[in-house]
C-alpha cells in the first residue's frame, strides 16, 4: 500500500506541474494499438516463457512542454491481455497457460529530442502504473508433440487472486508530425510488475506460490491530435529570425 500511495503522490505531482506550464505547451488526445508478450516471475521457480500474442489498446492524453529537451507527461488508459505460460515440468513439452484482461493506467514522464526541423522526435518513457484485472480465462494444458489441449474452468477467487496490480513502465518511440496538429508514433514498451498476481501462503493458505509479479512488452502504434491551437514543439531557429526574435528567446 505505501507503494500505491507514493506512486499516485508522484503522478498527482507531475500532473500539477505540467497543468501550471500549460501555458507553454501543447495538449493532446489519442489511441494507441498494438500486441505483445507476458511471463510471471514465480517463486519457487518455475520454467516460464512468453504467452503471446496480448493485444493491447487504449487512449491516451499528453502534454508537451516547448522545451526542446524536457519532453512532456503522458496518462493512458489501455486495455491488456496478459498472463503466463510454464513447462508442466523441466524438459516437458507440455505447457500450462492462463490470460488475463486488464484495464491498465500508465502514468509517465516523457522527455524527447526533436530533429528534422522540429517535426520529428525520439522520445523516453518512464512511470508507475496501475492495473485492475477484469477477467480471467481458463487455464490450459498444452502438448506440442500430441497436439492436446486440457481446459480446467478458472473462476475468480478474491481469497486467491488480486485484482489490483501496480509496478514501472518504461520504453522509447519515435514520434512524426503530419498535417500540423496530427502525430503519429510508433513504440516499444517494457512493464515490470512490482505485486502479486496470486496471493501468498500468509494471505492464502492453500498456495505454494510466494511470489508472481508479472512482466510485459509490447510494440504499439497510435496517432495523437493536438486539440490546443498552441503547439507543443518549440519554435525553429529559421521561424525565430522571421518573428525578429533572437533564436532560443521566449
Amino acid at each position: 500500500m505505501e507503494t500505491i500511495k507514493r506512486a499516485a503522490i508522484t503522478a498527482l505531482a507531475i500532473v500539477a506541474t505540467a497543468f501550471s506550464a500549460s501555458a507553454q505547451g501543447g495538449h493532446y488526445l489519442g489511441v494507441r494499438g498494438g500486441a505483445g508478450a507476458s511471463k510471471v516471475r514465480f517463486y519457487p521457480r518455475k520454467e516460464s516463457k512468453y504467452l503471446m500474442p496480448n493485444i493491447t489498446y487504449g487512449v491516451a492524453y499528453k502534454y508537451l512542454g516547448g522545451d526542446r529537451f524536457f519532453g512532456g507527461v503522458e496518462l493512458d488508459v489501455n486495455y491488456v491481455e496478459k498472463g503466463y505460460k510454464y513447462l508442466v515440468k523441466s524438459g516437458s513439452d507440455s505447457s500450462l497457460q492462463r490470460k488475463l484482461t486488464a484495464i491498465e493506467l500508465p502514468f509517465m514522464w516523457q522527455p524527447h529530442v526533436w530533429f528534422a526541423q522540429n517535426r520529428a522526435r525520439f522520445f523516453l518513457n518512464a512511470g508507475p502504473y496501475l492495473s485492475y484485472m477484469l477477467k480471467t480465462s481458463d487455464e490450459r494444458l498444452v502438448s506440442k508433440k500430441n497436439g492436446e489441449k486440457a481446459v480446467y474452468a478458472y473462476e475468480f477467487n478474491p481469497l486467491r487472486d488480486n485484482r489490483l496490480e501496480y509496478g514501472l513502465s518504461a520504453g522509447a518511440g519515435f514520434g512524426a508530425t503530419i498535417a500540423g496538429r496530427l502525430e503519429v508514433l510508433f513504440e516499444f514498451r517494457y512493464v515490470v510488475g512490482f505485486s502479486d498476481i496470486l496471493k501468498n501462503p500468509n494471505k492464502y493458505p492453500a498456495s505454494i506460490t510466494q511470489e508472481s509479479p508479472i512482466d510485459q512488452m509490447n510494440v504499439t502504434i497510435g496517432i495523437h491530435y493536438l486539440f490546443r491551437k498552441q503547439s507543443g514543439r518549440p519554435a525553429t531557429a529559421k521561424s525565430e529570425r522571421r518573428s525578429g526574435r533572437k533564436p532560443g528567446r521566449q
